[in-house]
């Protein structure tokens, strides 16, 4: 079977976060807002369960921190696409695809909808701005369907309770299994980030894993 991840927003967290990632060596995709991060200092943070957490890294911190790992977009500054208008809309994504290219030299980028909030025709831009694929927030058991690009969806969030039984269903078809996140939500509990090692390990030592790109099903 194959197993993707990928992680939004571009925080803090995703320093340990990765660390765990090369431990394991797991591949993983970041889906970012270059926009909201400053050249260099780091964000304010907000809050979290009463915690205050989850600061954007800095700019001049980034290539170092996901050296090795495929970056995404997910707009510059994370508006609802469906809320904007078409020609803002065409400029968050142009703009965050092109940053992508530049900042991190990768040309071939995929895309995760801020909020999982899309429709028609935010589709039509997206494929339009030239993304490979567009992650959605609907969760699907089994197989994961990819006939439409642009409304790709993943079996669950990290912290999903089925996470496993999920996990499970796929490997026993030997298909493709997808999973998300954000790492400041291991803030609300130390235990998550325990947790969150604990699957890593588990799926590196499955003979029948093997870990890939999202960008990797669509790529020709």
């Amino acid at each position: 079977m194959k197993v993707m991840q990928c992680w939004d927003d571009g925080v803090v967290e995703d320093i340990r976060l990765v660390d765990i990632l090369r431990k394991h060596q797991a591949k993983a995709t970041f889906n970012l807002n270059p926009g909201l991060h400053d050249n260099s200092k780091r964000g304010n943070g907000w809050m979290i369960n009463g915690v205050r957490g989850a600061r954007k890294l800095a700019l001049d911190e980034m290539r170092d921190v996901y050296e090795g790992f495929v970056i995404a977009g997910h707009t510059m500054t994370h508006p609802d696409l469906t809320k904007i208008t078409p020609e803002r809309a065409t400029a968050e994504l142009v703009d965050c695809r092109r940053f992508i290219q530049a900042f991190f030299g990768q040309d071939d980028c995929g895309f995760a909808y801020p909020g999982g909030h899309y429709n028609a025709s935010v589709k039509g831009l997206v494929r339009q701005a030239g993304y490979l694929y567009a992650r959605t927030v609907v969760d699907v058991d089994g197989e994961l369907p990819i006939h439409d690009p642009m409304e790709l969806p993943a079996h669950c969030h990290f912290l999903h309770p089925e996470f496993w039984a999920k996990y499970e269903k796929v490997r026993a078809i030997d298909g493709v299994f997808y999973f998300w996140g954000h790492s400041y939500e291991m803030l609300s509990d130390p235990a998550h980030w325990d947790e969150f090692e604990h699957k890593m390990a588990r799926i590196a030592a499955d003979r029948k894993a093997e870990w890939i790109d999202v960008r990797d099903l669509f790529m020709r």
